[in-house]
């Protein structure tokens, strides 16, 4: 194994533009860790020694969970390295394109913890100037992350030392502040723009601002307003929004003014959405036995009306060719009858014998007419006397041998069928006859067909709905059950068990519950008989709460990564 003053130097890790990650061993205490490492083109300028060394000047004053640790700095050979503390994870970048998108408790996670390492970091006067994914180190399953990369950081108590004093602007352009792009003097407020543009990022999949080339890229910083953010994550709320667009004012002054300041709305954003989430679990404020009820409502109810409505036109059909066929059959007992009437020109007898029929409550209209085209006989006495006229082709329902029918409108206003057919005596037509026949029984009858199927319908979506919601109510019970387990144990109290016995699904359930409560308690049984000594929670110098994991309860991670530039 090559070694860099007393550590071990093993297998490269990651890369950056400036410096390589080895993964390196510290003999004297037996501790693995990272040792990053300038290239030897950049080792040979004294503008990149000085930014490499600035990383551990910055970063080394820093003892905080969210930010990687530097153990120690020098130079071996005249190659200046970094010991710093291995960690496992990937970085936020790769984490957010791999879980695209993000549950809103992961980035509201992410967003606090990170505001916290800032805070303490400006609050020890020190601001990293390169925010960005790609310095975050997701570090565990439950999305717990570390700063790293203090390779730029500007040391606020000591103003005469600048990582940029060879001329050159350092940061990553989509997340500079426009203050840094312009070269201007920054100060904490610039690492909170580029926090913004990470949580940009994080909701919508992309970053704000976008060119062609780099120098595109900047003037947009610079001068463009922030494009209205299309926010993938599901239920995203308004004010997180609004937060974020406030970080990414091109004013400082218009900025949260303190990480600190940023870290109060970030939590009582959390809390509300926590709230929700215990509530009711989000946007379904529908109790579960209301929504399968009304589902299962609207299913019956669509399929009732659909076969009902098949089953109305059916009837109708079926109806309406039975009143065709008996107006067809009386219009031609009745052309019969008239025929020798009318072949004798008795207008008087055909006349009595339409009296005669209209004793038929069925039959709404009748006229008889000649050879010559001219009405001798009606129930209507006004039509005795004028030409016959067919109605108009448009109102042809259907003919049948030598009779048509017609829909047409009655005296009274309502609908008629009239059935028109020809009045012969031995195969010579002498005349016309017209039937006019009410559709009133026809009407009723579908009618009735109809409030009998509404009932129908009615009371079978009254018995399916009032079955869904009792079997959704005895649902409701085993899950509220579950629901209050998994709180208990949320709240740390591990000895909680669910000890109803079912005869269902629900009783696997409950056994696996069971057996995950019985799994952690187990662990953290084991944990604390390996460190009596130690609490779970200790606190830091500064007042801060640190929770101490050890390595088993963190689960592997795709590969091993510290800082990189």
């Amino acid at each position: 194994m090559q070694r860099i003053g007393r550590y071990g130097v093993g297998e490269e890790i990651g890369r950056g533009a400036m410096a390589v990650i080895h993964r390196g061993y510290d003999p004297d205490i037996r501790r693995p860790l990272a040792i990053k490492c300038l290239q030897p083109d950049y080792a040979r300028r004294p503008e990149y020694r000085r930014r490499f060394l600035s990383e551990a000047r910055a970063a080394g004053t820093l003892t905080h969970p969210g930010i990687v640790t530097i153990f120690d700095v020098g130079e071996s050979d005249q190659q200046p390295f970094i010991a710093m503390e291995l960690l496992d994870g990937i970085t936020l970048a790769e984490f957010a394109e791999q879980f695209r998108p993000l549950l809103l408790r992961n980035v509201l996670k992410i967003a606090i913890q990170l505001v916290e390492a800032l805070d303490y970091a400006h609050r020890h006067g020190v601001v990293h100037r390169d925010i960005k994914p790609e310095n975050i180190i997701v570090t565990s399953a439950t999305v717990n992350i570390k700063v790293m990369d203090f390779g730029i950081a500007r040391t606020l108590s000591d103003p005469d030392w600048r990582a940029d004093e060879d001329g050159y602007v350092a940061g990553s352009p989509h997340y500079m502040a426009p203050e840094q792009v312009r070269g201007q003097a920054t100060d904490a407020r610039a690492d909170l723009y580029s926090v913004g543009v990470v949580l940009y990022e994080l909701l919508t999949g992309a970053t704000p601002f976008r060119g062609h080339d780099v120098e595109t890229l900047l003037t947009r910083v610079v001068k463009d307003p922030v494009p209205a953010p299309r926010v993938i994550v599901r239920d995203c709320p308004q004010e997180l929004i609004e937060l974020v667009l406030r970080l990414l004012a091109k004013d400082p002054d218009q900025r949260y003014q303190s990480a600190g300041e940023l870290l109060v709305d970030l939590e009582r954003i959390e809390e509300e959405r926590a709230e929700r989430e215990r509530a009711g679990g989000g946007r379904r404020i529908v109790p579960l036995r209301l929504r399968w009820a009304a589902v299962m409502g609207v299913l019956v109810a669509v399929t009732l009306v659909a076969g009902g409505t098949l089953v109305q036109q059916k009837q109708n059909a079926v109806m309406t060719d039975l009143a065709f066929d008996y107006g067809a059959t009386l219009a031609q007992i009745i052309s019969v009858e008239s025929a020798e009437d009318l072949l004798l020109e008795d207008t008087i007898a055909v006349q009595g014998r339409l009296r005669d029929m209209q004793a038929n409550r069925e039959i709404a209209l009748l006229n008889v007419a000649d050879h010559r085209g001219e009405v001798v006989a009606s129930s209507d006495p006004e039509a005795v006397g004028q030409p016959y006229e067919p109605p108009s082709e448009e109102r042809l329902l259907q003919r049948r041998d030598e009779q048509a029918i017609w829909s047409v409108t009655g005296p009274d206003g309502g609908e008629l069928f009239l059935f028109a057919a020809p009045v012969r005596y031995q195969d010579h037509l002498i005349g016309q006859l017209q039937v006019g026949l009410s559709t009133g029984s026809l009407r009723a009858a579908n009618e009735a067909t109809f409030m009998a199927l509404v009932m129908f319908t009615l009371v079978t979506l009254l018995a399916v709905l009032l079955g869904a919601y009792v079997l959704a109510r005895r649902l409701q019970q085993p899950l509220d059950q579950l629901r209050g387990a998994l709180d208990q144990i949320g709240q740390g109290r591990l000895d909680t068990r669910i000890r109803a016995r079912r005869h269902d699904d629900f009783e696997r359930v409950f056994s696996a519950y069971n057996a995950m409560a019985d799994s952690l308690e187990a662990r953290v049984k084991r944990r604390a008989d390996r460190s009596p000594d130690r609490s779970a929670v200790e606190p830091t110098p500064d007042g801060d709460r640190t929770q101490e994991l050890a390595p088993e309860d963190l689960p592997d991670a795709p590969s091993r990564r510290t800082g990189t530039d």
